[in-house]
């Protein structure tokens, strides 16, 4: 179990150093070489740049790090842990790039420059978020507050971008800040997308007077199963429907095979964004399918005298 546990650390920590270099290679390659407004601390890494000459990468990485050590010593080292590579491979690598010149001359249309900007933010943060990460900086000063004070880390999240975008309109020109617009739109679709990816599906309700049948097939084909008890709001007849979830690529599967068994089948179907558990996000087993009910018992019992 724990080689298992230590793949998977090691799978989260390339994922996070992965995602802070991609966010890092889209705002400083693409977007602040067009003086794009942006968010969090990059956007006041910005602020301070434009009156003082220092670099975005240091503004970053000096109050990145004074908010670490904040959130260090209020919240402890595990939360500090969970912040440490946003915290300090974001802007490093955000000046590196910077600094190289050919990098921040890659494009020369500024749409194209805020669409490849919004793509790569959008994947580099789904990329760390996907796994629980966090980029640190504007994200530190909500959770302290969460959790000392109970507000909302959402709605502060929030406010702090819109006050650090709007902080950057009386030193930016239209464009810049409708690419800014554009940029942070694209990143935000992106980025939910690929929070999710993978992990969504389909919630079916099947109706049929030839449950066992349709039940015991869907079984042998390796779908996971629920039988809710019902009744019938006509007739007032006691009924069962089978619930299933399943990939979307195997969403007609499931309907071509109940339709060929109950051609009168009643089947609601339902997009779900994210599933979690046996079967989607982790594993119990991998069994066959038994079709004697006695057997699948005496197959359980190992696992759940383990489980309890």
């Amino acid at each position: 179990m724990s080689k298992v546990m230590d793949k998977k650390l090691i799978s989260e920590v390339v994922q996070m150093v992965l995602g802070n270099i991609v966010c890092a290679f889209a705002l400083g390659c693409f977007a602040l070489p067009f003086n794009m407004v942006v968010s969090g601390m990059s956007g006041i890494g910005r602020m301070v740049n434009y009156y003082t000459g220092i670099s975005v990468s240091t503004v970053v990485m000096v109050c990145n790090a004074t908010l670490f050590v904040i959130g260090w010593i209020m919240l402890g080292h595990k939360f500090a842990a969970s912040i440490a590579i946003g915290t300090f491979v974001y802007p490093t690598f955000l000046g590196i790039f910077g600094s190289i010149d050919a990098l921040t001359h890659l494009v020369d249309d500024p749409l194209l420059a805020a669409i490849c900007a919004g793509v790569l933010n959008g994947i580099g943060m789904g990329l760390v978020l996907r796994v629980g990460g966090s980029t640190g900086g504007t994200d530190i000063p909500p959770i302290i507050l969460n959790r000392k004070l109970g507000w909302k880390i959402a709605p502060m999240l929030y406010t702090l971008d819109v006050i650090v975008f709007l902080i950057q309109i009386p030193v930016t020109d239209t464009n810049g800040v409708i690419l800014g617009i554009l940029y942070a739109l694209i990143y935000s679709v992106v980025m939910n997308k690929l929070i999710v990816m993978e992990q969504g599906g389909v919630q079916l309700m099947i109706f049929t007077d030839k449950v066992s049948e349709v039940n015991e097939k869907l079984l042998s084909m390796r779908f996971g199963t629920t039988l809710l008890k019902g009744v019938g709001g006509y007739m007032h007849e006691d009924k069962s429907v089978i619930y299933c979830v399943a990939s979307n690529r195997n969403l007609n599967r499931i309907k071509r095979t109940v339709l060929s068994i109950d051609e009168k089948a009643f089947i609601t179907i339902t997009s779900m964004s994210e599933i979690n558990g046996n079967g989607f996000t982790w594993y119990i087993r991998n069994e066959e399918y038994e079709p004697a009910m006695k057997d699948r018992h005496e197959c359980h019992e190992p696992l759940i005298q383990a489980q309890n």
